[in-house]
């Protein structure tokens, strides 16, 4: 509640140049992404399981399926309306950031220690891309060329 009302604070202030230093900023979004990073501990677990399957040779079976199924669909619910990700939307249009979800998602795969090659495989086949889009709130994901 009180990341809301700082956050609201934030986004009413008529020079975010004064309130939207690193230092101001990274509290912030390093509470959204915990915020996200409990909704989606689970999800993400999915994610990395399938991958690491894949990445051995192996296709997931039906229960990994429909478990990375629910796991995309509780993601993408999250990251299109969830508290965190609100919250870092309204932190980027404030402070006029627009890299700021991509990187706090990137960070948030961080900090869930995926093996890099797990990262690899999301971004290889367009998942990562689609995950920043959403969060985002882009229909599609954009060319980051």
């Amino acid at each position: 509640m009180l990341a809301g009302a700082v956050l609201y604070g934030c986004a009413t202030s008529p020079d975010p140049a004064v309130v939207c230093s690193a230092e101001w900023i990274a509290p912030r979004a390093d509470e959204a992404v915990e915020l996200i990073e409990d909704k989606l501990g689970d999800s993400l677990s999915a994610f990395a399981d399938v991958g690491e399957s894949r990445i051995r040779g192996r296709s997931p079976g039906p229960i990994e399926l429909l478990r990375l199924s629910n796991a995309a669909k509780s993601l993408e619910q999250e990251l299109k309306d969830g508290r965190g990700i609100r919250d870092l939307r309204t932190l980027a249009t404030t402070c006029d950031d627009p890299e700021l979800i991509r990187s706090e998602i990137l960070s948030l795969l961080g900090r869930q220690q995926l093996p890099e090659r797990i990262t690899e495989f999301l971004a290889g086949t367009g998942i990562l891309d689609r995950i920043i889009a959403v969060a985002e709130g882009l229909d599609a994901p954009a060319s980051r060329g």
